[in-house]
């Protein structure tokens, strides 16, 4: 019998490229994601510490800024949000992607290993004829030998 060979091993190997290519667009997708909530965090703290800052030295000129910073920033926090939701749409995809790529690559493994499987069922069933067809042989040559000598 010949060695085992799965037919679709080129396809196996192509998903599982796939899969590992949505794996890594996750991953970038989610550091996106990390990246901005650091950005979010650190112009909150920002912003919280530089409230504290005009509550403990108010100054005229800092007061009469403050309106404007204070709205710049909340501009730039509202930027940061938006992006931070467009981020977690396209990780939800790459996520949907990986959740994909991964069910085909289980597929075809599955597929695999079922050839296999009745690949190894039908060695098993040819080892056995050729063990039945040899122990037919040496008890017929044993067989004719003693018949041989002994008649």
């Amino acid at each position: 019998m010949k060695a085992f060979q799965f037919r679709l091993d080129q396809a196996l190997r192509w998903r599982a490229t796939q899969a590992d290519l949505a794996k890594a667009k996750v991953a970038a997708a989610a550091g996106q994601l990390t990246g901005l909530q650091r950005q979010l965090e650190s112009r909150q703290i920002q912003l919280s510490g530089d409230a504290r800052d005009l509550t403990t030295r108010a100054a005229g000129l800092s007061l009469e800024a403050w309106p404007a910073y204070l709205k710049k920033t909340r501009r730039e926090m509202t930027l940061i949000e938006k992006e931070m939701r467009e981020a977690e749409r396209k990780l939800g995809e790459q996520l949907r992607a990986l959740v994909e790529a991964n069910r085909k690559v289980r597929l075809l493994e599955n597929l695999k290993q079922s050839e296999r499987t009745h690949w190894n069922a039908e060695l098993d069933r040819e080892l056995d004829q050729f063990s039945g067809e040899a122990f037919l042989v040496r008890y017929n040559r044993e067989s004719s030998r003693a018949r041989s000598s002994g008649g």
